[in-house]
């Protein structure tokens, strides 16, 4: 018995040894010692995943390595404001402006019964939608990639690649030019953060929010035209244009679909756990790849393969964007977990790190759904949203669309009449489908169909009406 006792001490001991030698500090060093003790800790709590040495970050510290996660969650204030913005559908400040850009999805209006267990938009009925994976470098610029590569997969599984021929079969668009276009964040803040927006092209980290929206304002050139400088040691993203025509070879998307956190979809709109979950699968078929943002752990810089799953109190090292490019359905995990849905998900530090520059990792739980308490390791969080570009061309819509009243002319009485509809708060479905003419109908009157109207405005005053 008493051999017993010293053994389960000893054991007790050896666990908490392990358990607190991974702990991180800003000054940690990642080399072949913390990948093994943080494949001794996975082991021991049950991780279903192996940590490896990325030669790119062997000798580097945990703060070094931290510049790559440059994502920036808007600040509370700008977050309240588009939310507002999206239950009131009031349209007057820049914020609304910007938001008119966007598509907020429509769970309730998808087929559901058409979403298979597995998909993967590298390897869809042997065609891949996705472009190589990419490396940042040493720059904060993930959320330039995320953007560039969601646009890049947009492009492909939307098949509008072919209406611009500069780019080939392929499309690489440049990460160095969004990152450029990136916002002034000390403006934005000394505004009191009052979307006073302007750009800036010092390396301090961004939002697709903005960079979605200058997607379509600038438009996107090759990365042959602005290729990007993934190691230059300098705080200022260079403005470096090949050619001086480059501005004859811009990507213009038409607009972006846009998903808010689960608690938002939940509380705000009524979207149930499996229709939340069906909605980010029905945009990566639909659209192409999707555009996420999450809190990184710092063991997940050490990632090699497996699922994905933090410690149960991660030390986060900043905020990271990539992209979800498909998923994966009731896989039992090496620990003997079975989860229902996997994310297959592509990050942008080389082929060197993960599965060929890929990770999984598990969806949001139906209990984290309802209780709005998502990890923020994981996407889904209140407010990290989710971002898929829209390529379809509006030149298909005609402008007899805008024409609500039917006299043969868009003018200011259909703009009249287009206000008072969304300035109601409990629309009939027949006011809805009179005024729901963005690209795609999402089943709402909001900023999106405003958008979609001064377009047709513009283009029924050319066609004389």
């Amino acid at each position: 018995m008493k051999k017993m006792t010293i053994l389960t001490i000893l054991s007790i001991f050896i666990v908490s040894v392990f358990a607190i030698a991974f702990t991180t500090t800003p000054t940690t060093v990642v080399n072949q010692q913390l990948i093994n003790e943080i494949n001794t800790y996975n082991k021991t709590h049950n991780l279903p995943w192996t940590a490896g040495l990325n030669p790119k970050f062997n000798g580097k510290t945990i703060q070094y390595l931290s510049v790559l996660n440059g994502h920036r969650m808007l600040p509370p204030k700008m977050r309240q404001q588009i939310v507002q913005a999206i239950k009131t559908k009031h349209l007057t400040t820049t914020d609304n402006m910007i938001m008119g850009y966007y598509t907020l999805f429509n769970p309730f209006a998808m087929n559901e019964n058409s979403i298979p267990g597995n998909y993967d938009l590298r390897n869809v009925n042997g065609v891949s939608y996705v472009t190589p994976v990419k490396d940042q470098g040493w720059h904060g610029t993930c959320w330039a990639f995320s953007t560039a590569e969601t646009m890049e997969s947009a492009m492909m599984k939307q098949g509008v690649v072919g209406d611009y021929s500069f780019l080939g079969t392929t499309p690489i668009l440049s990460t160095q030019f969004i990152s450029y276009h990136d916002v002034d964040w000390n403006l934005l803040g000394a505004s009191g953060w009052a979307w006073d927006i302007q750009d800036s092209n010092y390396d301090a980290g961004g939002s697709q929010y903005f960079s979605f929206y200058n997607a379509e304002r600038y438009g996107l050139p090759p990365a042959t035209e602005f290729p990007y400088l993934a190691y230059e040691n300098t705080l200022r993203i260079r403005w470096n244009p090949q050619t001086p025509n480059w501005q004859s070879q811009l990507v213009h998307p038409y607009g972006a679909l846009l998903l808010l956190g689960a608690k938002a979809e939940k509380d705000y709109f009524g979207v149930t756990y499996d229709q939340y979950i069906n909605a980010i699968k029905t945009i990566i078929m639909k659209y192409g790849s999707v555009s996420v943002a999450y809190q990184v752990p710092a063991s997940f810089m050490s990632y090699k393969s497996g699922i994905f799953v933090a410690p149960a109190t991660p030390t986060y090292v900043g905020g990271h964007a990539v992209q979800i490019v498909g998923w994966k359905s009731d896989v039992t995990a090496s620990n003997g977990v079975t989860y229902p849905t996997v994310w297959i998900v592509r990050n942008s530090w080389n082929t060197t790190w993960g599965m060929n520059g890929y990770w999984e990792q598990p969806a949001v739980t139906p209990a984290e759904y309802k209780s709005g308490k998502v990890p923020a390791w994981k996407f889904a969080s209140p407010w990290e949203w989710f971002y898929s570009p829209i390529f379809t061309p509006p030149s298909s819509v005609s402008w007899k669309a805008a024409d609500f009243n039917k006299d043969g002319v868009v003018n200011m009485t259909d703009y009249y009449s287009l206000m008072s509809a969304l300035s109601e708060t409990n629309p009939s479905s027949a006011t809805i489908a009179k005024y729901d003419i963005g690209i795609p109908k999402d089943g709402r009157i909001d900023g999106n169909d405003v958008a979609e109207f001064m377009y047709l405005w513009n283009k029924a005053v050319k066609a004389g009406h």
